[in-house]
């Protein structure tokens, strides 16, 4: 195929495009089908900061198709320059340089957004406590205000620059979406590509374990991208976490692993979990668990596929401190949506019976799949080659 024709399609991105995200974004799969892939990173002018505190550069995966850039100036003029009818990813955010670079893309081709991998979610009500913390504090009214402000810009530029095509996976993910100029897509999350090419096997171990699926609570680099407090500290939840850990292990006469955020980065770190600590492993890890214990971690899907035993918990500090707030109400709705109860490793808690906290309630189970893993009916293949197969068919 001449170069000047071939098909193209360029990534709009604002975190490090790292290997975990080649991967992710397909980019083989495109490359497969005879595209051209450019990654066009905003991160290092955006966010300068979070930049500079992770090292971006050195994260950055050694990609020929990736670009830099370290203004918007540079960025426009390269979109600028593309082919017509190019396909933009938009993992672009809402700020005005964002809304800028997308409103440029749309010029030479078409938008298309993801809506995967998305945990439950829904309003929470502030207790009257919270509410007048927050009115009669004038700095948190303040904050209050201005993040009210925030959203109905981003409200608005969302509504404005709409995407031509959105990948959904799960019934959740197709709520809102009103504007029929929009094509959907349906799909299903990463993490189920993951299934599809491993399967859940039986295992051959010889030792049975529990694994905890790590969130990177303390440490994750979201909140610093985000300029937020940790919702939790190292040095009072890695204790917690252990013990707790140790207390239903000790029980169920189960050993212990934890399965690592992919984020995560424990071997530069003092505080941590005193258990055996696994990377890139969290499918396997899983697989081959007799129980899975978690907050709300978006891996539990693979053990909602699975059909594994899954305890959740949580911790007073997750509970109580009110930057906290979402992370508690984010845990306790992934509870209910599985119908389990909570277990608060904080508080002592003695279970003589552990049957109904590892009870499998299939329809749950089933229910959750369809509505926040799966899209009912989406085809049994690879995330990106749904999406590629649709473009091909749609645009050419």
């Amino acid at each position: 195929m001449n170069s000047d024709n071939q098909r193209q399609v360029t990534f709009l991105v604002c975190s490090p495009l790292t290997e975990r995200d080649f991967y992710r974004f397909g980019i083989d799969n495109w490359i497969t089908h005879g595209w051209k892939v450019k990654v066009f990173d905003i991160t290092s002018f955006i966010s300068p900061k979070f930049w500079k505190d992770i090292d971006g550069k050195k994260l950055s995966f050694n990609f020929d198709g990736l670009t830099i850039f370290h203004n918007i100036n540079e960025a426009i003029f390269a979109i600028n320059n593309l082919q017509n009818n190019t396909v933009f990813i938009d993992f672009l955010g809402l700020s005005s340089v964002e809304t800028k670079l997308r409103k440029a893309a749309r010029t030479r081709g078409k938008l298309v957004q993801l809506k995967l991998g998305n945990p439950p979610k829904s309003k929470f009500n502030k207790n009257n406590q919270q509410l007048i913390r927050t009115y009669l504090n004038p700095i948190n009214f303040a904050k209050k205000l201005i993040s009210i402000f925030k959203n109905k810009v981003k409200n608005f530029r969302a509504k404005k620059y709409f995407p031509d095509y959105l990948v959904v996976g799960g019934n959740e993910s197709m709520l809102g979406i009103n504007n029929k100029k929009i094509s959907i897509i349906k799909a299903h999350n990463f993490d189920y590509d993951y299934y599809l090419k491993k399967g859940h096997t039986k295992s051959n171990k010889d030792n049975k374990f529990l694994v905890f699926l790590d969130d990177d609570a303390a440490y994750h680099w979201d909140y610093k991208k985000l300029k937020i407090k940790p919702y939790v500290t190292a040095d009072n939840y890695f204790p917690i976490i252990d013990a707790g850990l140790d207390k239903i292990a000790k029980s169920l006469k189960l050993n212990i692993k934890i399965a690592a955020h992919p984020r995560s980065n424990y071997a530069d770190r003092i505080l941590r979990y005193k258990h055996q600590i696994i990377e890139n492993k969290t499918h396997e890890l899983i697989n081959d668990a007799d129980v899975v214990i978690a907050h709300s971690s978006t891996s539990l899907q693979f053990a909602i596929v699975m059909k594994k035993p899954i305890i959740i918990v949580t911790t007073d500090e997750i509970e109580k401190k009110f930057h906290s707030r979402y992370f508690s109400h984010l845990i306790n709705l992934t509870a209910s949506k599985l119908d389990k109860k909570v277990i608060n490793l904080s508080q002592s808690f003695n279970v003589n019976n552990w049957r109904e906290y590892l009870n499998i309630d299939h329809k749950k189970y089933e229910k959750y799949i369809e509505n926040y893993v799966k899209t009912k009916g989406s085809p049994e293949k690879m995330s990106w080659d749904i999406i590629i197969e649709h473009l091909e068919k749609d645009l050419y």
